[in-house]
């Protein structure tokens, strides 16, 4: 799907999302202070709770396929999110927003799959 857009649409954000994991490895704290990653909390947070109620109904009824299914469809939401942003040319699509949203989801689904408890004992 990314392939079909146009490039100059993905350059910006991604050369962002280079230089911050660049930043991260590097700690170039700094810098990453005064681009205060609380944006990365909230999508993780915001996707975590996305994914416990999509996934939840499914692993509540013991279907592992559903919650992947689900977990799948909550990634492709915030997937599709970012793409748009990156369309609209007023907001910016990040790569590093749908890491911290599939980070989130990871969470949430295994919350909502109770495996979550099962790992911190």
């Amino acid at each position: 799907m990314f392939l079909l857009l146009p490039a100059p649409l993905f350059a910006g954000p991604l050369e962002r999302s280079v230089v911050r994991i660049l930043a991260l490895l590097l700690g170039d704290t700094p810098r990453l202070a005064a681009e205060a990653p609380w944006d990365w909390v909230a999508h993780g947070v915001l996707f975590a709770l996305l994914a416990w109620v999509w996934c939840g109904s499914a692993a509540r009824a013991g279907r592992a396929g559903g919650v992947l299914l689900a977990a799948a469809g909550a990634i492709a939401y915030g997937g599709a999110i970012e793409v748009f942003q990156m369309l609209l040319g007023y907001r910016s699509g990040e790569w590093m927003d749908l890491a911290a949203d599939a980070a989130g989801v990871a969470v949430g689904a295994l919350v909502a799959a109770g495996i979550w408890p099962r790992l911190l004992r």
